[in-house]
């Protein structure tokens, strides 16, 4: 007997193998839809049926909330779970403590550069703040225009979206050499700019670190390349360097600018608030070339005092919530011990997240919450409203640059309301 004649031919060999991943397929929605885990939450049947569903890439691999109570269930102080890989690859920084998703690893990382955003260490920087707000004030009065890097970095945003799906894409952007990158995706120019100036300054500090040593305040790499603070650890890499460099260099322009950019937004649409806000700084800023310092704007007499910090900072609360920079939601993974998570047991693995617009926009939390209300954050019992303000996210993985973003939106709003007459463009 012929064994081959035995043998499938080509073609039935195909339409064998075809069907035979068919089955497979209706197996895998079968079981998907019914017996999988998940399969007793809400949600569209077919986002659970396939991956290559752009909607089960958001939703079916895991749960996202809705219920603002939630937040607080997911991102406190005690959860101290892993990030989601699928998410955080997308950043390409993968040795960054930002988009580490190990907790334990990020933990380390993180401690190294934590005491850098100290409101203390914030604190005794401020003059490099007020220096760069007296050019940012230079430039608006000059030519009214943004720098190349922040237009690059700002058109590039929307590749982030793109890597997050496509692997192919970012082992591109990691490998392709930069002049090439360019060519090929025009939009990452900006990036590519920003991250070759930063590699190197990263080669040059690792190449002479007596540089360091003449810094005129604490950096970064002085912190990660503490013999003593890593503890015996191997020191980070030129990569990693890198990593932290553009993370920290990302977080803290994009975020405060959306913030500021909103906060401006609604005032100029609402003049009365915006005439309190000029009003207040005008008080604490009566001589124009005499700017104070940030503690001088909190040491004024008690009513002038009380009127600015607490005003502006109501106008920095409500610009940061109705803003709401990072809008996505920061996916967790459920460790071994599973969770309880709104009154449900959630098995381990599972990725859980709640974008923080679910909250910010609650009618539950905030009275009138599409409407820019300052006043909001000053009425009896405005407290109860702190714990509801979640920009900087909540728990050991929050913003770690929380100080230095309430210090550059309190100096930004009073540089730009007392030294400009600023009002809205109705030509355009």
């Amino acid at each position: 007997m012929d064994v081959h004649s035995l043998l499938p031919s080509f073609p039935q060999g195909i339409l064998i193998t075809v069907l035979g991943l068919l089955f497979y397929a209706l197996v895998r929605v079968i079981y998907n839809v019914f017996f999988h885990p998940l399969s007793r939450f809400p949600g569209p049947r077919g986002a659970a049926c396939t991956r290559w569903w752009l909607a089960y890439q958001e939703i079916g691999k895991g749960l996202h909330f809705s219920r603002p109570t939630v937040y607080n269930e997911i991102y406190n102080s005690q959860n101290k779970w892993d990030k989601d890989h699928e998410y955080y690859r997308a950043f390409d920084l993968d040795e960054s403590f930002f988009t580490q998703t190990d907790y334990l690893k990020s933990k380390h990382s993180r401690a190294l550069i934590s005491n850098l955003f100290s409101r203390r260490a914030i604190s005794e920087i401020q003059y490099l703040i007020r220096a760069q707000l007296d050019r940012f004030c230079d430039v608006l009065k000059e030519q009214n225009a943004a720098g190349d890097i922040v237009k690059g970095i700002d058109i590039s945003m929307p590749t982030v979206t793109l890597a997050k799906f496509s692997s192919v894409f970012v082992w591109m952007i990691r490998h392709c050499p930069p002049s090439i990158l360019m060519i090929l995706a025009p939009s990452l120019k900006g990036v590519v700019v920003f991250r070759t100036a930063l590699d190197a300054q990263v080669k040059s500090v690792l190449k002479n670190p007596g540089l360091l040593d003449n810094a005129p305040h604490r950096v970064m790499y002085s912190e990660l390349l503490n013999p003593e603070a890593n503890k015996g650890l191997p020191p980070p890499t030129a990569l990693q360097l890198s990593h932290e460099a553009r993370v920290l260099f990302a977080a803290g322009s994009h975020t405060v600018g959306t913030t500021l950019m909103t906060g401006v937004f609604y005032l100029l649409r609402n003049p009365g608030a915006k005439q309190r806000l000029v009003d207040e700084v005008r008080t604490a800023w009566p001589v124009l070339d005499e700017a104070p310092s940030y503690e001088e704007l909190e040491k004024l007499p008690f009513l002038a005092k009380f009127a600015l910090r607490m005003k502006q900072t109501a106008v920095i609360k409500e610009s940061l919530r109705i803003g709401t920079p990072t809008p996505a939601g920061l996916p967790r993974v459920v460790p071994p011990s599973g969770a309880v998570i709104s009154g449900v047991e959630i098995p381990e693995g599972t990725v859980v997240s709640q974008s923080p617009l679910f909250v910010s926009f609650s009618e539950e939390v905030f009275t009138r919450p599409y409407d820019f209300l300052p006043d909001r954050w000053l009425q009896p019992g405005s407290n109860a409203l702190e714990s509801w303000l979640v920009t900087f996210s909540k728990g050991p993985r929050s913003c770690l640059g929380i100080n230095l973003a309430y210090c550059e939106l309190y100096l930004t709003f009073a540089y730009l309301f007392r030294r400009f007459d600023v009002h809205e463009d109705l030509t355009k």
